[in-house]
């Protein structure tokens, strides 16, 4: 389904279009009085920031190591417009990192500038003070700053160099932010012996997309060791070099709309994978195939070769675990320890930071260390495991094309038990045997093993099963009471678990009154399959009515308790997919005894919507009477997770007809005495 929005190219392979705009010319710390004329921009009258210029270049150089390295050059200027605009003002570099290896950062320049009496003034960043540095995992480090004197109407502007020995880690660049751009330009230079995979995204144009191919050389200095002095041995290498540049203008925000997973499968952007070296290096493939990646996967000491060190300090712990059960009891005997007893400290990981031994130890690790030593205390039980890396929806789509390692950022389990394959994640605490969260079907996942197994995981593959079963009786004091059924879907089970968990029944009593308003209170509530993660929660309770209803006409809404209230789809139009995290199957039924002393006056009439004739999405509304009663029941499936944006338009008045009928009511009028 993401394919739609995603469209590849090969660097070196495939020829751009040069065209012949003008580029302007920035330069850092070039800000005149002109610069603050505008409050507001055309390009979004609301905008509490607009990007005036961002600007990266990306050039290979020879290096001092003997080999090659990156240096990449970024320039960005905003103006700040509104206060709720401050958050631009801080700034993280992201700065990749491999043991002691780490990419440099240099010439790093931050200014605030403000228009004061009609001049401009300017605050420089003390780069020496005001700098820090996060480390966010063991190949990841941020550098961090906030520029100073900001205010509304300010302009901030920053400039860095980055260089990296990682040829494989080319900066990518995203065109679109969360703010209006007036310009956006990156420039890649690239000797043809190095071979990159472009990747591009998104539907926007670009102003500049061209290529320029020359002849240059590079400079390489090699070290060696002679006697007891280092000499220097300077290597020159003529080729051929190809210059890329892209740009874009007035391009506008990208406005995050509600059910779109990851907003990163959609903004406009490039990115860039190595997939090889060629003449007159020694020509080898990077970007080669997907079991060629796994079996990397394997043998790497921060994944698979975990699994295999791991029965040396296992038997201590799997002793309890493995006495005298079938298989299937063993699994989940060994699944339940792990999610019971350790604690995730990270949903998204692919690397492990801790080796699988500590993370037994200290019962706690991310999602990799925890499902990785899932895996191997299953193999040590002799059950057929092994990991699987998935991206989570809200990391964003694989590539399905390319073996790309970095598009994934989860681990999970698959595991053979009793013959039957079974998906594990024993990270999260309320997940049952055999299920996962469904952040994790998002796509396409692969299984770490030779053949790289694909599995397909996607939303269309899970539905959330509500039921809910509602009995209206009258009491000889004139007011309502009741009784409420309601089984609710699995991943809502997973919430009334943690509220019960946090404040206990006391605290789901009260947001249920939150959901059934102030003329009825819940009482005496019971909660079936709490404990059983395995099963969705079926919830019950009573409902009583607190005043007595008086008046000739009464107006009773039917549908009690939590329902579509509003539309969720509130805009007019739509740039994005809607995607739901899964299908949606909705009963309601209700069994009423018509209030003592009226009768039915008016009844809502019954109903059957459908959103298109594939039944993508379906409402069915029964109400019918008798002389003592009346009964209603919906029914609401939503058949399809996934909508383009050409359909949005017959979604959303899908639900506009959903919650207008949800809000019809009864009319009761006191019968004649």
């Amino acid at each position: 389904m993401c394919m739609r929005y995603l469209f590849f190219a090969t660097l070196l392979l495939t020829a751009s279009v040069a065209l012949s705009q003008s580029v302007p010319a920035i330069k850092f710390g070039k800000i005149t009085e002109a610069d603050f004329k505008n409050k507001v921009y055309a390009i979004d009258t609301g905008a509490n920031a607009v990007v005036l210029a961002d600007i990266g270049s990306t050039q290979v150089k020879g290096s001092k190591n003997g080999w090659f390295s990156l240096e990449y050059k970024y320039l960005m200027r905003i103006h700040i417009l509104k206060n709720s605009g401050y958050d631009k003002a801080t700034v993280e570099i992201p700065i990749y990192r491999e043991g002691e290896l780490e990419e440099e950062l240099s010439d790093l320049k931050a200014s605030t500038y403000n228009l004061e009496n009609g001049k401009v003034v300017e605050t420089k960043l003390n780069t020496k003070t005001s700098l820090f540095k996060e480390k966010i995992n063991k190949n990841k480090v941020i550098q961090k700053f906030t520029l100073p004197n900001v205010k509304e109407g300010s302009i901030i502007e920053y400039e860095y160099r980055l260089t990296s020995d990682f040829l494989f880690n080319i900066q990518s660049w995203t065109f679109q932010g969360d703010i209006p751009s007036l310009w956006s330009q990156y420039t890649v230079s690239i000797p043809q012996f190095l071979h990159y995979t472009l990747i591009p995204q998104g539907n926007l144009s670009y102003y500049l997309n061209d290529r320029k191919d020359k002849d240059g050389s590079y400079m390489v200095v090699n070290k060696r060791e002679v006697g007891y002095e280092t000499k220097e041995e300077r290597i020159q290498i003529s080729c051929g070099i190809s210059d890329f540049r892209w740009a874009m203008k007035d391009i506008p925000a990208f406005k995050e709309e509600p059910f779109t997973s990851s907003p990163g499968n959609y903004v406009a952007k490039l990115e860039f994978q190595l997939a090889g070296y060629l003449a007159p290096l020694t020509e080898e493939k990077i970007l080669t195939t997907w079991p060629d990646m796994t079996k990397r996967l394997l043998k790497q000491e921060d994944f698979g070769i975990q699994l295999e060190n791991a029965a040396d300090w296992l038997p201590v712990m799997m002793k309890p675990l493995v006495q005298g059960a079938t298989q299937t009891e063993i699994a989940k005997r060994i699944y339940n320890y792990v999610r019971d007893n350790f604690t995730c400290t990270d949903y998204s990981q692919l690397w492990i930071e801790e080796s699988l031994k500590k993370t037994a130890e200290t019962k706690k690790g991310g999602v990799a260390e925890i499902n990785l030593l899932l895996t191997a205390m299953l193999r040590y039980a002799r059950i057929a495991a092994d990991p699987v890396i998935l991206s989570t929806r809200d990391h964003g789509f694989v590539y399905e094309r390319y073996p790309v390692v970095r598009r994934f950022n989860y681990v999970i389990c698959q595991a053979k038990v009793d013959g039957k394959e079974m998906l594990l994640d024993a990270s999260r605490p309320r997940i049952g045997f055999g299920r996962l969260h469904y952040n994790c079907y998002n796509g396409q996942a692969r299984v770490v093993n030779e053949d790289a197994t694909i599995l397909n995981l996607k939303p269309d593959q899970l539905t959330e099963n509500r039921q809910t079963s509602i009995f209206i009786y009258n009491e000889p004091n004139g007011k309502w009471t009741g009784h409420v059924s309601k089984l609710y879907g699995y991943y809502a089970s997973d919430k009334i678990r943690q509220k019960i968990s946090a404040d206990g029944n006391a605290g789901l009593i009260k947001e249920l009154n939150t959901e059934y308003g102030s003329e009825l209170k819940i009482d005496s509530l019971r909660v079936d399959s709490l404990l059983n993660t395995d099963q969705p929660v079926t919830v019950y309770y009573a409902i009583k009515q607190e005043n007595e209803q008086e008046g000739d006409i009464l107006y009773v809404n039917p549908v009690l308790g939590e329902h579509f209230t509003q539309n969720p789809f509130k805009s007019a139009d739509r740039q994005y997919p809607v995607e739901m995290p899964y299908k949606l199957n909705e009963l309601y039924s209700l069994s009423m005894e018509i209030p003592e002393g009226y009768m039915v006056d008016e009844l809502p009439k019954p109903v059957t919507v459908k959103m298109n004739t594939d039944d993508d999405a379906v409402f069915q509304y029964k109400i019918s009477k008798t002389e003592k009663n009346v009964y209603l029941n919906y029914k609401l499936e939503i058949n399809q997770p996934f909508f383009y944006p050409a359909e949005y338009n017959s979604l959303r008045e899908f639900f506009n007809n959903v919650v207008a009928k949800l809000d019809e009511q009864v009319v009761f009028k006191r019968k004649p005495k």
